[in-house]
């Protein structure tokens, strides 16, 4: 099987706001964005996808474009930040974000979500996936998610998302390999 990791292209907000689960709008050339991005990719069997319309709209796009299903599923949902969604970062007070970088994996934002909680409910999504009968799949979602899904699939120390760069609108493709899945490139 091939997974193909899609992030969402760049969502209309400005730039310094911390979002999350905010359901975003797309901007004005959203269309031109995802016909560039579906011409980069293979046909998938089956798009599985985030339930917010900025994962949504791409993952529609790309299954439609392929004559596939999409699978919407809440698990692949960005990470929570609570509190502070909708807020621009440096208006957050700074005791608080320092702490919660200081140990991302563990705190979350006031009534958000912690990292590990978001790696559990990612890694069941990833199970549910492994089923799916399709030699080729595609997963329009979050960086957060996304940035899970190589951990899981890669067996790396799930602490290693913070090293992970993933680009709006980069594809990232993992293969079942021998002995386990590998990474055959990011961010194209």
């Amino acid at each position: 099987m091939d997974v193909y990791l899609i992030r969402h292209t760049r969502p209309d907000i400005a730039d310094g706001v911390c979002y999350g689960r905010l359901d975003l709008a797309l901007p004005a050339g959203f269309e031109a964005e995802a016909r560039a991005l579906q011409s980069r990719l293979p046909p998938p069997g089956r798009v599985f996808s985030s339930e917010s319309q900025r994962c949504r709209r791409l993952a529609e796009y790309l299954a439609a474009a392929a004559g596939s299903p999409v699978t919407l599923d809440d698990r692949l949902r960005e990470l929570d930040f609570g509190r502070w969604e909708g807020q621009h970062w440096s208006d957050i007070p700074r005791a608080q974000t320092d702490a919660w970088t200081n140990d991302m994996w563990n705190l979350a934002a006031p009534d958000g979500e912690s990292y590990s909680a978001l790696h559990s409910r990612v890694a069941d999504a990833w199970e549910s996936l492994l089923v799916a009968s399709e030699d080729t799949v595609a997963v329009v979602g979050h960086v957060g998610p996304l940035r899970a899904l190589i951990t899981i699939a890669l067996e790396l120390p799930a602490e290693a998302f913070l090293r992970i760069n993933l680009d709006y609108g980069g594809i990232t493709k993992l293969s079942d390999a021998t002995g386990g899945w590998r990474l055959d490139f990011a961010n194209r």
